[in-house]
């Protein structure tokens, strides 16, 4: 401190906190200066800088909110009939409410990341997508639906069936799992929580995977509820099931709504 103007000891003592919110203090004295914590960073977290960095995110992900906000709107849709059969353990009871939990999933991964946790956005997303693979089996095995009510299914199973509807999801959740979920060095880096800039590394997954993880729940409700929409946008009678089979406008639409932050700027 001897070594600071008086004006720097000023600003040091105005930043410093009362002793009654103090919680531990040591000196750095290769930087040369204190490290403090506090009693309210709980409270400072949720009060004042979470607010900041969820303005900054709302900011710069605006349009990716808007276009997986009206996608969204449609996988809530194609649900919301089978939702008050609570006591119902039908097919199509159950895996509304377990599209229902994945919505409710999706919408916890934004706020998770509109908060700054970049890394725990993964996480969630993976259980979205762990909870997408399950419905996913109920539809296309025949008794994957007794298995889930006697709780014999394992979810973990259900990725490597679900990869014979959507084929890239095997590949998505096993990235997310080692990425996210599973504690390896990643989870070791200094990841400090900060506000969103347009040219955040974690941004260009985070919307991208956003657009990508309401379009699948969109097509798995889709899916499993095609025999109530009279033209799918991506199932196709074919034989007593129905194949992926979008038409060329409908291709053109998925290039365009799943693009990344990095290829529209480049475009």
């Amino acid at each position: 401190m001897s070594k600071r103007s008086k004006r720097d000891t000023q600003g040091a003592r105005s930043k410093f906190p009362r002793p009654d919110k103090l919680a531990t203090l040591h000196i750095d004295t290769d930087n040369e200066r204190f490290v403090f914590t506090t009693k309210d960073m709980i409270q400072n977290q949720l009060r004042r800088d979470g607010p900041k960095i969820r303005r900054s995110f709302d900011l710069v992900a605006k349009d990716d909110i808007a276009a997986s906000s009206a996608v969204f709107g449609l996988a809530a849709g194609l649900c919301v009939r089978h939702l008050p059969r609570l006591d119902d353990n039908g097919y199509k009871a159950t895996v509304s409410r377990l599209l229902s939990s994945a919505m409710s999933t999706y919408l916890a991964s934004i706020e998770v990341a509109r908060h700054g946790y970049r890394r725990q956005y993964g996480m969630l997303a993976r259980s979205l997508i762990e909870t997408i693979a399950t419905v996913i089996a109920i539809a296309i095995r025949p008794t994957a639906l007794e298995q889930f009510h006697a709780g014999t299914l394992q979810s973990t199973k259900c990725v490597g069936w679900a990869k014979e509807v959507l084929e890239p999801l095997g590949m998505y959740y096993g990235m997310l799992s080692n990425q996210f979920v599973h504690i390896g060095p990643v989870h070791a880096a200094f990841e400090p929580i900060r506000r969103y800039t347009p040219d955040d590394e974690a941004l260009s997954f985070i919307v991208s995977s956003m657009r990508g993880n309401v379009w699948m729940l969109f097509l798995t409700a889709e899916l499993v509820f095609h025999d109530e929409i009279g033209n799918c946008r991506y199932w196709k009678p074919m034989g007593e099931g129905v194949a992926f089979d979008p038409s060329p406008e409908e291709r053109l639409w998925m290039a365009s709504f799943l693009i990344t932050p990095d290829e529209r700027a480049s475009a």
